[in-house]
């Protein structure tokens, strides 16, 4: 019920003796400060834990300088889980062009360097130093996108699976809830860890391995393109409803990859904790300015149909979208409205794709023999139901409900998508935007949106029109936000400059933008280490310098060079010359 108190689960032996506990079962490692939310992993997954009898604590940030931290809390009698947190460790430490980052969104005013790099790699080392032969389970989406070969942007690498590396005993991607349960009932009934979907593990001698073969770690060191190779494969055979198991040879052995756990809607639901508490944990002097972000934030939906190939949602949560139902997503804005420090506001309802939410298949043979790399490009896929007008009445309801002033989507929309329900249009304008709406066209040059599977550009111009006369209409005066990348395989100089020319034609100066960074099991971060597009052409890749002045040119902090090779279709009639929309 709306407002049950809710404890924290225990950090420390003075709070396992406050609940009577001698000792935990699963002890929970995570790079993040520990808050009470369903966005936070190590969280998510100790309640999950909680729920069904385990005794579970977390060690958030722990002093990775020794052991010594990794025991405070004594040995767990099943496991060691271990997340280097909501970002990957190398991502929230470096930024495009490899310096190290001033601040930590997830720092609480201690060290802002608390996370070490490569977080998954140095916490295993040291659970393994504090609590020899007991079972390390790695998670979260450092490990996620680093369980096959990967090339690692920092370094400059290419890099082993993260189990050869660690040597654990095993690897959960995804979202963790139905593995983490099965892992701790065979340990607690003395059975082994194999063949449990949605995990990876490190084969012992004489195991042979099944699945699809992906190529050898030393032959993609050898030769780069097969890093496109392999990830060709793993997206070709991860279409929804398509189980497939993977492999690939080390010199260590082969890592063995079991089919994606999918799971309902309705298990989904079954699965997640009714209570958090939104707050920090009371040992921090202030809370993280991440916290902040999500505190008031509903997750609605998982999973990405995208595939973007620079992301890394789908090689993490999968192409199939999980939805839970309104009257989950009620009680737990009942829930948060409760709080004492609530003041009328949900700042998000969504996922990965908040408009994607009740996205069905209807005919799941269909995506059994697909080798899409995604559900929305070229073009979004006929064999998908997308009930947008299910999704904007669940959203006026939720408005309705008591102590809420204001309902808002600020978690990702796909343009694209909106443009085939313009009353999801009008309700997005009209009662759930904060003043500002993010939306990512993330370039304007066929060729670049091409290889990174995003929409065309009048696609964005054709909702950008559609938004600000809704708005207008509203009598509201609102503005779009695009998020461009700066810097893409690809993207050519004269590609660069076209961009910023049509950021110019409507007198606009970005205010998000990023350099391309390649994030590990991505096709984009393929295509850079490569040097090769995923149809095996050469591919330029702009070297550090053409990235700095993409980035100058797009945010307008520099003139761009002389006009070259823009868009055929820039459709300047379709968007007005700003991005703000002008009540009457």
């Amino acid at each position: 019920m709306p407002g049950t108190p809710v404890r924290f689960l225990p950090t420390t032996q003075d709070e396992m003796r406050a609940l009577g506990w001698a000792q935990l079962d699963v002890l929970l490692i995570t790079g993040d400060p520990y808050f009470d939310h369903p966005s936070h992993g190590a969280a998510l997954i100790g309640r999950v834990l909680e729920q069904a009898g385990y005794r579970a604590g977390i060690l958030p940030h722990p002093d990775w300088s020794s052991p010594a931290d990794f025991t405070r809390m004594g040995r767990p009698a099943l496991f060691v889980g271990i997340t280097a947190g909501a970002v990957d460790s190398m991502l929230n430490n470096y930024t495009a062009q490899r310096h190290r980052r001033k601040g930590d969104a997830y720092a609480t005013g201690a060290d802002a360097e608390q996370r070490p790099n490569f977080a998954t790699l140095v916490y295993a080392q040291r659970a393994r130093e504090a609590f020899p032969g007991l079972p390390i389970v790695l998670g979260g989406i450092e490990a996620s996108t680093r369980r096959f070969t990967y090339f690692d942007y920092i370094k400059g690498q290419l890099r082993r699976s993260l189990l050869v590396d660690t040597r654990a005993d095993l690897l959960v991607f995804g979202a963790g809830e139905t593995q983490v349960l099965e892992i701790a009932q065979r340990l607690s009934q003395g059975r082994d860890l194999r063949g449990i979907p949605g995990t990876a593990r490190l084969l012992k001698r004489g195991e042979t391995p099944h699945g699809v073969a992906l190529p050898d770690h030393d032959a993609i060191c050898q030769t780069p393109a097969l890093l496109v190779t392999q990830t060709q494969q793993i997206e070709t055979h991860s279409s929804p409803g398509r189980p497939t198991a993977f492999f690939q040879r080390y010199a260590e052995g082969a890592v063995q990859c079991e089919p994606r756990a999918e799971i309902s809607d309705a298990q989904w639901e079954a699965l997640t904790p009714p209570y958090f508490s939104r707050d920090a944990h009371p040992a921090y002097p202030k809370d993280p300015a991440a916290l902040e972000t999500v505190r008031w934030s509903v997750i609605a939906t998982r999973g990405c149909p995208g595939g973007c190939s620079f992301c890394a949602i789908a090689m993490h949560q999968g192409r199939r979208v999980n939805s839970r139902s309104e009257e989950a997503i009620a009680a737990e804005v009942q829930q948060l409205s409760a709080h004492p420090r609530f003041r009328g506001t949900v700042t998000d309802v969504g996922g990965p794709t908040a408009n994607a939410w009740g996205t069905a298949i209807n005919d799941l043979a269909r995506c059994q023999t697909c080798a899409r790399a995604s559900c929305y490009f070229p073009r979004i896929c006929s064999n998908l139901r997308t009930p947008q007008h299910d999704f904007v009445q669940m959203l006026g309801r939720l408005k309705q409900l008591p102590r809420i002033r204001h309902l808002f989507i600020a978690s990702g929309i796909r343009h694209d998508l909106a443009l085939q329900s313009p009353p999801f249009i009008d309700a997005l304008a009209q009662h759930h935007t904060g003043g500002h709406l993010k939306v990512a066209p993330e370039h304007v040059h066929p060729e670049v949106l091409r290889r990174m599977r995003k929409p065309s550009i009048a696609a964005f111009e054709d909702f950008a029109a559609a938004f600000l006369r809704a708005s207008k209409a509203a009598h509201r005066q609102q503005y779009i936000v695009p998020y461009f990348i700066a810097g893409f395989p690809g993207c050519t100089p004269a590609m660069g400059n076209s961009a910023a020319h049509w950021l110019a034609q409507r007198g606009q100066r970005l205010q998000q933008m990023q350099i391309f960074i390649p994030l590990p099991g991505t096709m984009a971060a393929a295509m850079y280490a490569a040097k090769m597009d995923a149809d095996g052409a050469p591919l330029y890749i702009p070297p550090d310098a053409e990235r700095r002045r993409q980035k100058k040119i797009l945010t307008g902090a520099t003139a761009p060079q002389r006009r070259t090779q823009q868009p055929r279709r820039t459709a300047r009639r379709r968007v007005p010359n700003s991005t703000r929309s002008k009540a009457k």
